[in-house]
């Protein structure tokens, strides 16, 4: 079988019967070897179509989710399918979600130039000027004011939870922002300037880094070790794994962008030294980004680590008032014990340290890192993923999902655990590649069963039941998968060129997708009634 392997068929328009384009991960490739196993086969080339699929979400999102012109874009909070009316404001958090989706759509376009050009010179101008749109209205979200912080007190420019009805006077204050909000907008202004170029994005991606650094703990306790963390928002005292462990990814690429050759130590930190006297240094931007990611993921390890392996959300669900205490003359925040771990375990919190600890192994060779990366990558799937049907012997499985639409966010939280088995693809190909194909499965089957007015509902696998109403979160989120699915496809999946065999009359045990047996003894009649794929049966390869 293994002779089998050819090269990337370079036409991907050629009719089906002359070629098939069969997607082999790494994953099931290694498997392969070993034992029977099925590989996924669809009739056109499937990174191409994943990307159409994105294309369509993101359009259709944008189409009926967004309000307004392009100087004063507004998103809705919700849209319903049975009025087709959009409904209430997105906060700033799901409105970074166009952002990412936009990004990921963007890469993919980069990623197949060769293999779609038509749709790279289509949509990738006119997803690039999105991006500039998306930007400028993130105005809508920004404010401006002091804070006063562990170590110093200064006036910031960053984005509130709500939208104001001017652009820069969004309300700032108290628990009006939080620090997770700037760290997935991080996020998604670097990932904008490495398409791009535009050092506009860069130069906001700095200074809302500086801004969150400027929340970490700096106190020390009596051992003389600082007490770490970064608080929700600065009007919080607990402390959340969203609101550390998003911006060690971002951190280690803006330390990438910021240590060049002609680097200059103009950045001023502030912090508390061994006598917990505020100070401040100058040193170079890079050197404390990259600091700063491993502090920060050493923290969320050591305080919210689960025994099962993935993460708490939180310590100090109800920790009471902002503390203060003066030095000098000058009034800072103090340090406010908040006590165990605890909340619920959900599945973000965890991509988040996936993805962190594959970029800190990729820069710095740490292997602790990688251990970490392979144990957590397997929690995850033990601890989140169930089967919950099967189809025609086919078993699918998902992550959590929520009751409805309405009511909670984790279709974009198992969004950013799918994107983390990407990162950590290339040093844990062969599990992660088990993780993104079951991704692959369930979105194709809720795109194949239930797209409704350009729509996906948030149960994939058993469709919309009662819900006339979705959120443009959601969506963007399906799309965002789907551009990343189009880059693995691309960058993992191998063609197989099968020779014509005729009708086939195999009979014997049948192995599914994942590898597993999906029926012992099968007739030809069981045989005849297995999906469309590729399969082995006895000891036979089938193409149904």
């Amino acid at each position: 079988m293994c002779k089998m392997i050819a090269a990337e068929i370079e036409d991907n328009n050629k009719d089906m019967s002359t070629n098939l384009r069969i997607r082999l991960s790494a994953w099931a490739l290694s498997l392969l070897l070993l034992s029977p196993v099925a590989v996924y086969a669809q009739e056109k080339n499937v990174a191409v179509a994943d990307l159409q699929r994105a294309i369509g979400l993101l359009d259709s999102t944008f189409a009926k989710c967004f309000t307004g012109s392009n100087n004063n874009l507004k998103m809705y909070d919700t849209y319903d399918l049975k009025s087709k009316r959009g409904g209430g404001t997105a906060d700033v958090w799901p409105y970074t979600a166009a952002l990412e989706a936009t990004n990921s759509v963007l890469e993919a376009l980069e990623a197949l130039k060769q293999e779609a050009p038509n749709l790279y010179d289509k949509y990738h101008a006119k997803y690039v000027g999105q991006l500039r749109v998306l930007y400028d209205n993130l105005a809508y979200y920004r404010g401006s004011y002091t804070l006063i912080s562990y170590a110093s007190v200064r006036r910031w420019s960053i984005y509130g939870v709500h939208r104001a009805s001017t652009k820069e006077r969004a309300t700032v204050t108290g628990i009006e922002n939080v620090y997770d909000d700037q760290m997935w907008l991080i996020r998604e202004l670097m990932r904008a300037y490495k398409l791009t170029g535009t050092a506009e994005y860069l130069h906001e991606a700095q200074y809302l880094a500086d801004y969150v650094i400027d929340g970490w703990d700096c106190l020390r306790d009596a051992n003389g070790e600082e007490y770490g963390g970064i608080t929700w928002g600065p009007g919080y005292n607990s402390k959340h794994a969203c609101s550390n462990a998003p911006i060690v990814q971002p951190l280690v690429w803006l330390y990438k962008a910021s240590a060049t050759e002609d680097e200059k130590a103009d950045y001023t930190y502030y912090y508390c030294d061994a006598s917990n006297k505020r100070v401040s240094t100058t040193t170079k931007r890079s050197e404390v980004y990259l600091a700063f990611a491993k502090k920060i993921y050493a923290w969320q390890k050591k305080h919210l680590l689960k025994p099962n392996g993935v993460y708490w959300d939180m310590m100090g669900g109800v920790t009471g008032a902002i503390q203060y205490e003066k030095e000098g003359t000058t009034t800072y925040r103090a340090h406010v014990d908040v006590g165990n771990p605890g909340g619920t375990a959900y599945t973000y919190n965890s991509g988040t340290m996936l993805s962190g600890a594959a970029e800190l192994y990729r820069v710095t060779g740490d292997e602790s890192y990688r251990a970490d990366l392979a144990s957590l990558s397997q929690a995850t799937w033990q601890v989140f993923a169930h089967m919950v049907k099967r189809i025609n012997g086919v078993a699918y499985y998902q992550y959590p999902i929520d009751e409805s639409a309405t009511n909670g966010f984790n279709t974009w939280f198992d969004n950013v655990l799918m994107r983390a088995y990407w990162d950590a693809l290339p040093y844990d190909g062969a599990f992660s590649a088990k993780c993104l194909t079951y991704f692959q499965q369930d979105l194709d089957y809720g795109f194949e069963h239930y797209l409704s007015d350009g729509f996906l509902p948030i149960d994939l696998i058993k469709g919309w039941k009662s819900d006339t109403v979705t959120k443009g979160f959601h969506q963007l989120a399906f799309a965002a998968e789907y551009a990343i699915l189009a880059q693995w496809q691309k960058k993992t999946a191998t063609a197989i060129v099968l020779p014509k065999t005729g009708k086939t009359s195999s009979e014997g045990n049948v192995y599914g997708l994942d590898g597993t047996l999906i029926q012992r003894k099968a007739t030809s009649r069981d045989v005849a009634r297995l999906p469309h794929g590729l399969y082995i049966v006895g000891s036979r390869k089938l193409l149904r």
